[in-house]
Order: C-alpha cells, then structure tokens, then sequence
C-alpha cells in the first residue's frame, strides 16, 4: 500500500472517488441524483443571479447562491430559492439544507422558513458557518413562484 499526495487537481481520481462513494450510497437506498440550476439574466443575456443546487435521497441540497449586486433586495433571491423548493417538491423531496456564513444570508434564509441546525465558530479563524434546514409539509404547502421578472434599470 502506497499513499500519495498531491497539490494538482486530479480530475481522474476525483471522478473515481466521487462514483466509489455514489456506489457505495447506492447499496442504502435510490440516490437519484439530479442537478437542478436556476438564473436570472438581463435584457442582455448576463446571467445577474443563479442558483447552484441538486437533488438526492429526496432531499434538496443548495449549494450556490448569488445575486449581482445591482439587483440584490429585488427579491431575485427569494423566487430562485422558492422555485428551487417547487421543483424539488416536483422531485418527491421533503426537505432542503444549506450552509452560510455570518456576513453572507443566514437571515435571508430564515426569513424563508429555514431552521439552524449547526454553527461552527472560528471558521477560517474569525467566520460563523451555519448550517440550516427547512421541512417541506406536502406538494401544496402554498409554494408560489413567479415564472417571469421585469426588472426596471435603477
């Protein structure tokens, strides 16, 4: 047996790492692992905000989130994660998880029915990390999600 350690990336090994351990998940139930990505763009075709998240194990993981700064407080944040919530309720799950830090959305993510679950302090020696959740009730919880924005130029 052999260790080696690397300051590449390894795409290679990464991939058969990340497909070992989707293996091994497998055998403890259906994964179902799908990618689910959500953005707004401008008259332009900019993306100016969007949502990286994927479903699995009937739940839905948020992974990115961001708003240009120009049109952050307009509520784009808001209607990504609402129909980010619709189309993972479209995918069977019951619930929805995040993690942020203290200078970024904790309270925005309340605001939206999420729950801290775990704080981890001293993160990067001076950060909070938190880690929230929020529970689904059923199909028709009251999700309401706008298919369009008009954005008006400030």
């Amino acid at each position: 047996m052999k260790m080696h350690i690397s300051n590449t990336h390894n795409a290679q090994m990464e991939e058969y790492i990340i497909k070992k351990l989707w293996e091994y998940n497998h055998k403890h139930g259906n994964v179902d692992l799908n990618p689910l990505f959500i953005s707004f763009t401008d008259e332009y075709g900019r993306i100016i905000a969007g949502l990286v998240s994927r479903t699995f194990w009937e739940s839905l993981e948020i992974q990115y989130l961001w708003v240009s700064e120009e049109y952050r407080k307009k509520g784009l944040g808001k209607q990504l994660i609402l129909q980010a919530e619709k189309e993972a309720l479209n995918r069977s799950c019951h619930m929805a998880y995040v993690d942020t830090y203290g200078f970024q959305a904790k309270g925005f993510y309340e605001k939206l029915g999420y729950k801290v679950y775990g704080v981890l302090e001293g993160y990067a020696h001076h950060h909070t990390r938190f880690y929230l959740t929020k529970q689904f009730s059923k199909p028709d919880s009251g999700l309401v999600i706008q298919d369009e924005v008009t954005l008006q130029p400030q």
